[in-house]
């Protein structure tokens, strides 16, 4: 099967052709040796060797088709392998299956449709063998993904869709066959035979999901099939690492629900994150207007806070684009004006986006802290001051919010509750030599030097003095911190005159 002996990377064995029965045409599941090779698969997958581990998840399938993770574990390979950039897979791959019989022609329809997983064709005849072979739950999460596939071509094909109807007539997957027969309505509405076949499935599919089933548990096999095929899906949907053929894929599932579904927010939801996903800027752009569309009707902020991020991701690349051209001009007047512009404009559209945030969710200190640290960018001091004063009862941020809080006092002028505030800063915070700690030690000398500055107060210059050749001992290069102790030095030396 594998030909001579193979040793990945753990130094397993692989099984090979020698000590592996021919596989036979009947279906009879063999678990303990389709566990051996997806074992197999998962540490070939892991060391990047996508393409191998497609066929170790295939050659495990062979020996048990009936098991779901094998057919999960394979796409995942199958999305890692097309994003890896390598091309086509090779003759080896395309050879491993002779094609005779139900479950090799099965496998090999596994494997034209991970290749190319946008062909609606190619996830039609996936899900035709898996029902030839009476594979329900592989009928159920195959035709969900095929159905989409095959309503968002440019020419849905209505032939596709009523081999889908018969696959999950078949398979007992009443719901999913109507769906399909729906859309071949959609494509031939004065086919009457379908429609009156359509309104029999309809009522069996309502029994199916009322527990009327011929198994005793409420909602039977089909249900079963139903909630673990969605389940999946979701589970897919955020662990992959999406190709751009499986951004794609998500996207034109996204939208064949959104068309039958425009007022249902789950499905509004998942258009928009799709949207945004893949990226292309008329995706954010379809995205924004969705979700602001959404929002409008709905009156429900969630849908106003995505559109605002992706408002903001938009802005934010652009901004980039400012950046690059400044550090390339660094002399170029004109260039350092734009950058100054964008940084500004920026700024302000984060203000409008976070002060919108906040007044939704008034109890999130998390967003108050952020909201304070671009009103302490823009100047407006005594705004972040209240904010700080709010954020730093969360222990996530509350050191960040003393240092900011600090700061805010001493740049009006309010240097005796700078120096408390940097003092309870100092004690709260675990560590006074890392980054923040040193921050914190710094903001409360400055303020020191300034209090002696202004106050003429020696104590506080001494205080200052101290803090200053501590930083310098441990960071000469920290900062300005040369420059202050020099200050702090010659203030002392007016007190003392």
């Amino acid at each position: 099967m594998f030909g001579k002996k193979k040793k990945d990377e753990d130094g397993a064995v692989a099984e090979t052709a020698a000590s592996a029965p021919a596989p036979s045409t009947a279906l009879v599941p063999d678990p303990a040796r389709a566990r051996k090779f997806f074992e197999h698969a998962r540490t070939v997958h892991e060391t990047t060797n996508y393409e191998y581990a497609m066929q170790s998840w295939l050659r495990g399938l062979r020996f048990d088709p009936t098991d779901m993770n094998g057919l999960e574990g394979f796409f995942s390979s199958c999305a890692m392998f097309l994003g890896s950039g390598k091309g086509k897979i090779s003759k080896e791959t395309a050879k491993i299956f002779d094609g005779k019989g139900d479950v090799e022609k099965f496998l090999l329809t596994l494997l034209a449709w991970g290749t190319k997983p946008t062909e609606a064709a190619a996830a039609v005849r996936a899900a035709e063998f898996a029902a030839k072979m009476s594979l329900g739950e592989q009928v159920y999460w195959i035709s969900e993904r095929a159905i989409p596939l095959t309503l968002g071509e440019k020419k849905p094909r209505k032939d596709l869709l009523l081999k889908l109807v018969e696959a999950n007539e078949k398979v007992g997957a009443y719901d999913l066959a109507v769906k399909a027969g729906e859309g071949a309505m959609r494509i031939d509405p004065a086919d009457s035979e379908l429609q009156n076949r359509m309104r029999n499935m309809s009522a069996q599919a309502t029994m199916s999901r009322g527990g009327f089933d011929d198994v005793g548990q409420e909602g039977g096999f089909r249900k079963n099939i139903r909630d673990s095929a969605k389940q999946r899906q979701l589970q897919e949907e955020e662990r992959i690492v999406k190709t751009d053929d499986v951004k794609d894929r998500v996207v034109l599932t996204a939208e064949a629900a959104f068309k039958e579904r425009p007022d249902d927010l789950p499905t509004i939801s998942k258009l928009v994150r799709a949207l945004r996903e893949r990226g292309k800027p008329e995706d954010e752009q379809r995205a924004v207007r969705v979700a602001m569309d959404a929002y409008q009707r709905t009156k429900q902020f969630r849908f106003r806070q995505e559109a605002g991020e992706i408002k903001l991701r938009m802005a934010r690349r652009k901004l980039e684009e400012y950046r690059e051209r400044a550090a390339q001009n660094p002399e170029d007047a004109p260039a350092q004006e734009a950058l100054a512009k964008a940084e500004r404009k920026f700024l302000e559209m984060e203000l409008i986006e976070l002060n919108a945030r906040v007044a939704n969710y008034p109890t999130d200190l998390g967003l108050k802290y952020e909201l304070g640290r671009r009103q302490f960018r823009v100047g407006d001091y005594e705004a972040a001051i209240a904010l700080f004063q709010e954020a730093k009862s969360d222990t996530k941020h509350r050191s960040s919010s003393l240092k900011f809080l600090g700061e805010s006092f001493e740049q009006i002028g309010w240097y005796d509750e700078a120096i408390a505030t940097f003092r309870q800063a100092i004690e709260h915070h675990s560590d006074e030599n890392n980054e923040l700690g040193m921050e914190l030690r710094y903001g409360l000398m400055s303020a020191l030097a300034n209090k002696a500055d202004r106050e003429r107060d020696m104590s506080a210059a001494e205080e200052a003095d101290k803090l200053a050749s501590a930083i310098a001992i441990q960071q000469i290069g920290y900062r300005d911190i040369k420059a202050q102790r020099d200050r702090i030095k010659k203030t002392m030396g007016e007190l003392r005159g």
